[in-house]
């Protein structure tokens, strides 16, 4: 089911204690996007707005990924490569988003948009799987 391949979480907005969760002050934002886990890969990208301007259009066989959104509002077109079934989810800043294997994906600002991108394994370039039937 295309439900389990895709997470979208906004993070609380708190002080008090948690892996994941950003902290609004005077000073400005400090978001915990994780605590615990080892990141092997660490990326930032932006996305402008635009027709045909995206990102992704790909699958992975293995990678889990994670997305934060600092910025701006991303429309993600994904398909379970297994079922076929499609969806499309709209992220926006905040939230974290986990991509896990078999599920294609492609990202579209909405807005402009910044955000970062974070796994546990290495960037395997084997592992990025062209597709285009979004």
């Amino acid at each position: 089911m295309i439900a389990d391949k895709y997470e979208l979480t906004e993070l609380p907005v708190t002080e008090a204690f948690a892996r994941r969760k950003r902290v609004l002050g005077p000073a400005g934002e400090a978001v915990y996007l994780s605590d615990g886990p080892v990141i092997r890969h660490l990326a930032y990208f932006e996305l402008k707005a635009g027709s045909g301007l995206f990102r992704g259009g790909h699958v992975h066989r293995t990678r889990i990924e994670n997305f934060y959104c600092i910025s701006g509002r991303v429309r993600v077109a994904a398909v379970d490569v297994q079922s076929g079934e499609k969806t499309v989810v709209d992220f926006p800043a905040g939230h974290v988003l986990t991509i896990r294997p078999g599920l294609a994906h492609r990202f579209e600002a909405l807005a402009d948009a910044r955000l970062i991108e974070f796994y546990e394994t290495a960037y395997d370039p084997a592992d990025v799987v062209p597709f285009a039937d979004f």
